[in-house]
């Protein structure tokens, strides 16, 4: 670690330049150029992703920029669905990143993660993408997290016309999408869109077929003025289940459907916008199905000293989520300090419709709630000041206390979360980003859902992040090094039996660099390499990185990326490293009408997931994704 960071800063005295941080944004003006009226360097240390590197790089969901951040594995989980874990972890269902689409987040009520219904969010209607590390709401109110992004959409004012594209890849899958934009002669303006996607997908286990078919469709509506912004989101999902509860791994049939909904409004008052206010709703349904002749794993329902009675072999399930959500900030400047008030109110609620199993005395039960923790509610007050030294050095702490009043046997309980951070920049090109953040995850709906029956109470995880960042520019390159601590005190983990508090600190450590070569303003070269140590025995990869080059010339624009991640053994298996090489091209017919061919995993060299075969269970490795090739037509009109 130490020699590492000897070296870097042996590179950057020896290319030290005499340019400054303007000339740099400059030059890459289009890649932050909007991020920059909306970036918040008090959230932590933040990763962009422009609209022109979306375009060159044929990002075309979510889940193309999320499968090569660094700090973060992103899998597939048993019900096909994605997954993010942190570096060498495996999790089922991660809880610990929140996401948002504008203002408004779009992670599930029910397991605080958005995979399901928003994991393969279109980018066609995104504008730029901000990633950050770090916690979010301190500014913000939201549901805590590690980390924390925001997905900006297109808006009206800049498009004002109609785009149509059309995506075809393997096997016959197929997407459409429109965008129909406004702009009104009163300041309001609306933009409109809606996109259907149907993908068929299988993969072979034991000599039998795995579907993961899905059907997608998302609708969403932008309408705004200079103050006031409303959203609204829609979007449903109706799915194979994959391997979904199976004891053998793959069932006789089974189904996922979800149908999720929000709208969003905000406002700004004052002359200077400094009062803002925010109320929001959200509706999700879900329904799961599933038969499975060798027994299906539902561990809330199985009793080990009654199998035959409690092992389920059909089980189906109607469940019903709402959130209702209230924020109100003010933002004041006095002197050299930036201060931020906040009041943010949640209540979420969780209803059961119908859950019922079949056993293998074939007999039906009505199983209910699982537990009678069915309603959450947050009162949260937030603090923000940013002191600012002198021009090079900036103070920022925070302060966040949430009381939660919860239904049920859960206790309620007031948490506090504290951060302090430094922002120093003592030349023009080189600047340094410190955090030290306190900060918790509390058990969610499906944690308690699952939980080991011998011990039904789980507590919060806490977390505490020691950060720090440098960075360091020239005319053309960027470079980034960034190490973080952290330990985690009742870290919630799934074992065989449902989800427990582990008894130890869980320790992890990590090391990224990254590296940006601007060769002109439409070629640029992305380096960036991570390793990360655990106190754990690792279950996932804990290093990787990525190489992209990007381009465009005349009418062509092209790409091409790898990315990487490190082999490693889980009790008997061998899990070999994953390279992922992609690349693709698109052809500008005219400047309304394009063409786009793109290769994926070429080398057919995924990233695997290690699932269990049986109970107690066989632990075995199963890929994530397969080789994929996709073209589409855009048509501005």
């Amino acid at each position: 670690m130490k020699k590492i960071i000897f070296i870097f800063f042996i590179v950057i005295n020896s290319v030290f330049a005499n340019t400054s941080i303007d000339s740099l944004l400059e030059n890459y003006q289009d890649s932050s150029e909007e991020s920059l009226k909306t970036v918040d360097e008090n959230l932590g240390h933040v990763f962009i992703y422009s609209q022109k590197d979306i375009k060159l790089m044929q990002y075309t969901k979510l889940s193309d920029i999320l499968k090569e951040l660094p700090l973060l594995n992103y899998n597939q989980n048993r019900y096909g669905v994605p997954s993010i874990s942190l570096p060498g972890s495996k999790t089922t269902v991660g809880g610990f990143v929140r996401f948002f689409i504008n203002d408004h987040e779009i992670s599930s009520v029910h397991t605080q993660s958005p995979f399901l219904s928003w994991g393969d969010l279109p980018l066609d209607i995104v504008e730029y993408i901000e990633v950050y590390y770090g916690e979010s709401s301190f500014s913000l109110g939201n549901d805590t997290g590690i980390y924390f992004i925001r997905i900006y959409t297109k808006k009206a004012y800049k498009e004002n016309g109609n785009t149509l594209q059309t995506d075809f890849s393997k096997r016959g899958s197929n997407e459409q999408s429109l965008i129909h934009s406004q702009v009104f002669e009163n300041g309001w303006s609306y933009l409109a869109y809606v996109k259907n996607s149907n993908i068929y997908d299988s993969d072979t286990y034991k000599n039998q077929t795995l579907q993961n078919n899905a059907k997608r469709r998302y609708l969403y509506f932008d309408i705004n003025n200079d103050t006031t912004n409303i959203n609204i989101g829609y979007a449903d999902v109706k799915k194979d289940n994959f391997m979904g509860l199976s004891l053998d791994v793959v069932p006789n049939d089974g189904e996922i459907v979800s149908k999720d909904l929000f709208v969003d409004i905000s406002k700004k008052f004052l002359a200077d916008e400094s009062l803002k206010a925010s109320v929001s709703f959200d509706i999700n349904t879900r329904e799961y199905s599933e038969k499975n002749d060798q027994g299906i794993g539902l561990v809330p329902v199985i009793d080990l000293t009654k199998m035959g009675q409690t092992l389920p072999k059909e089980f189906k399930e109607n469940l019903k989520f709402t959130k209702l959500q209230a924020h109100l900030s003010k933002t004041y400047e006095y002197e050299n300090n930036s201060l931020l008030f906040g009041f943010n109110f949640s209540n979420k609620k969780y209803k059961v419709k119908n859950r019922k199993t079949v056993n293998f005395l074939n007999q039906e039960i009505d199983q209910g709630k699982f537990h009678d923790f069915d309603q959450e509610r947050v009162y949260s007050l937030l603090f923000q000041d940013k002191y600012n030294f002198n021009d090079n050095m900036t103070f920022i702490t925070n302060a966040k206390i949430d009381r939660y009043q919860r239904s049920g046997y859960l206790e309620d309980t007031t948490e506090e979360l504290y951060r302090v951070g430094l922002i120093y920049t003592p030349f023009e090109n080189f600047g340094l980003k410190t955090f030290y953040t306190k900060t918790y995850l509390p058990p969610s709906f499906y944690n308690i859902d699952f939980v080991d029956k011998k011990d039904i109470y789980l507590d919060s995880q806490k977390y505490k992040i020691f950060s720090i960042e440098g960075v360091f520019t020239t005319e053309k390159s960027k470079s980034r090094l960034k190490y973080n601590d952290v330990k985690i005190e009742d870290f919630v983990y799934l074992t065989p039996v449902g989800f427990v508090n582990i008894d130890h600190t869980i320790k992890t450590k990590g090391l990224i660099f990254l590296y940006e070569y601007l060769f002109s303003n439409n070629k640029k070269l992305e380096f960036n390499y991570y390793t990360t140590k655990l106190s754990e025995t690792l279950n996932n990869s804990n290093k990787g990185g990525y190489l992209k080059y990007m381009s465009k010339s005349g009418k062509f624009e092209y790409f091409t990326s790898l990315i990487y991640k490190n082999s490693y053994r889980y009790l008997d298996v061998r899990v070999p490293s994953s390279f992922d090489l992609s690349f693709g091209v698109t052809y500008n017919y005219t400047k309304d009408l394009s063409f786009s061919a793109k290769a994926m995993n070429v080398l057919d060299k995924s990233t695997q997931s290690l699932y269990k075969d049986g109970f107690p269970g066989t632990d075995f490795a199963f890929e994530d994704y397969g080789r994929a090739f996709n073209i589409s037509m855009k048509w501005v009109f």
